[in-house]
């Protein structure tokens, strides 16, 4: 009974597979080609007249590598996203990965799992791991609870320590930059292609909020090539808080997105931020708003970015990440997740003696 079922299995699963088509295949790629093409905020900066010859070749590449049945559609399509380098622009499944340089796996050499977590690391220094920006109203009551602790710890300095903290969304972590802003600064201005496919698009990501609405009918109506959706914001608070005197940002190699947004609101805020780390951050900010494509006919599915930096290319991230400001001078910790490992009492010597 148990072969018979195999069998079954193997048949089923053979009948499946041959309904998948290289024809299907290839129309998949070009639909997915041809919404980078014209509608991922990037395209124009990343294809030029420098960079043409090669990205012809990718995609001419990778097209007949499917036709001939040299590789899947998979592993095709993510190589050729694989080709801008931007973590933003990325496919679900794992193919994209290898083609990629980084993030670094840190699980191949320690316990790597860092989770979310507030305390004393010393009587002078407070340590709150921040794993995530997910928008949520948990996630910024956690943070309210966690920075209300700092406050009555009695320490005088801070470790906000995002390793492992991939992003999310930006509002989320305002209550940070509220506590360390010392002065005036802005966040980076947001841009997007004026193609009919991007503004379609981003129309149907934003079909809730009116004033996004607003903005895409400007950037409709406009002639330029890369009208403004977003002024750059400016931060202002009435109050500054005296504590924390000295605040330290720990990165890895997976802090990513909105977590180097939140840096780089806070290095433009706070004169009492300063950056540690062995590693730069992944360098994920650049190109962002991404929405879902799915293709036709195999479902497959990739996320791409219609929205970027107004500063670029003066301001951009992606190529370098972000540079610690102090490298850690002790060896990576055996273990990071919800413990105060080496580098925070590394780190929090290094306040102190400061």
């Amino acid at each position: 009974m148990k072969r018979l079922l195999i069998i079954i299995n193997l048949l089923l699963w053979t009948s499946a597979y041959a309904q998948v088509s290289i024809d299907d295949d290839l129309s998949d790629f070009d639909y997915g080609v041809d919404m980078v093409e014209t509608a991922y905020s990037g395209f124009g900066n990343k294809v030029t007249e420098r960079t043409r010859a090669s990205y012809m070749a990718i995609k001419d590449s990778m097209r007949s590598s499917i036709a001939t049945k040299q590789t899947t559609l998979e592993d095709a399509f993510g190589c050729y996203l694989a080709w801008f380098k931007d973590f933003h622009l990325c496919e679900f499944g794992e193919a994209q990965r290898k083609y990629m340089d980084g993030p670094i796996d840190y699980t191949s050499f320690m316990d790597y799992a860092p989770c979310d977590v507030y305390g004393k690391v010393d009587d002078s220094c407070f340590l709150i791991r921040y794993t995530s920006c997910e928008w949520t109203s948990k996630r910024r009551h956690w943070i309210d609870k966690a920075i209300s602790s700092f406050k009555k710890s009695g320490c005088e300095h801070l470790i906000l320590d995002l390793r492992g903290n991939k992003g999310g969304s930006t509002g989320t972590s305002d209550a940070f930059i509220k506590l360390l802003y010392n002065h005036d600064g802005k966040y980076n201005g947001v841009v997007t292609r004026n193609t009919p496919t991007n503004l379609n698009f981003l129309r149907k990501a934003m079909r809730r909020d009116k004033n996004w609405q607003a903005r895409l009918d400007a950037a409709e109506c406009s002639s330029d090539e890369y009208p403004t959706l977003l002024e750059p914001p400016l931060v202002h608070y009435k109050k500054t808080s005296s504590l924390p005197k000295k605040a330290a940002i720990i990165i890895d190699n997976n802090t990513a997105s909105c977590a180097e947004e939140l840096i780089l609101i806070l290095q433009r805020v706070s004169d009492r931020v300063m950056v540690f780390g062995k590693d730069h951050s992944l360098g994920c900010a650049d190109y962002s708003n991404a929405g879902m494509v799915i293709m036709p006919k195999s479902k497959n599915k990739f996320m791409l970015p219609l929205t970027c930096s107004l500063g670029l290319p003066e301001t951009g991230i992606d190529a370098t990440g972000i540079i610690p400001d102090v490298t850690i001078d002790c060896d990576y910790p055996s273990v990071l997740k919800d413990n105060i490992d080496s580098w925070c009492q590394w780190v929090a010597a290094f306040l102190l003696d400061k």
